[in-house]
């Protein structure tokens, strides 16, 4: 079983470890559950070379969270691709407690930076993101025609 690298507070009885090949199923049902199965297994395994990270329910051993970052070590800057928390148990403090323990690593991997890209019609996702420091640094558009524009939001790590 691999270590735990957090404790969340008591009331939460969750903790944190990075995520193993075999948490993967239980990813795949909450990526599913949040966001209709955008990443794929494969996506996910690869994943698993990254800074990723699961939250799990003490009790139960379940996987709750995850966290998925990247590191680009020109840039001195990280990279959240991937935060997802089970729906049963959003509202808890585990979105917070997953990116502070993603800072946490990409500080260890001497990294000055992170950066996430949201979409702007999500205020709650925003909301939490600015209330850990994330500020706005770009709003990016793909296609005009198609108003899927989202926020690129950075936070210095140090």
């Amino acid at each position: 079983m691999p270590t735990i690298l957090a404790e969340a507070p008591r009331e939460y009885s969750t903790g944190i470890r990075p995520a193993v090949e075999q948490d993967l199923s239980q990813i795949l049902e909450i990526e599913r559950l949040t966001f209709g199965q955008q990443w794929d297994y494969y996506q996910f395994k690869a994943s698993l070379e990254d800074v990723f990270l699961v939250a799990v329910d003490a009790s139960t051993g379940d996987i709750v969270g995850f966290i998925v970052a990247c590191c680009c070590k020109v840039a001195m800057r990280g990279m959240i691709l991937r935060i997802a928390v089970h729906p049963e148990h959003q509202g808890r403090g585990i979105g917070t407690q997953l990116i502070q323990a993603a800072f946490d690593k990409l500080k260890e991997l001497n990294l000055g930076e992170v950066d996430l890209d949201v979409d702007i019609i999500k205020a709650g996702a925003i909301h939490l993101y600015k209330k850990l420091g994330f500020e706005v640094v770009e709003v990016f558009s793909p296609d005009i025609e198609e108003d899927e524009s989202f926020y690129i939001m950075r936070r210095k790590l140090a």
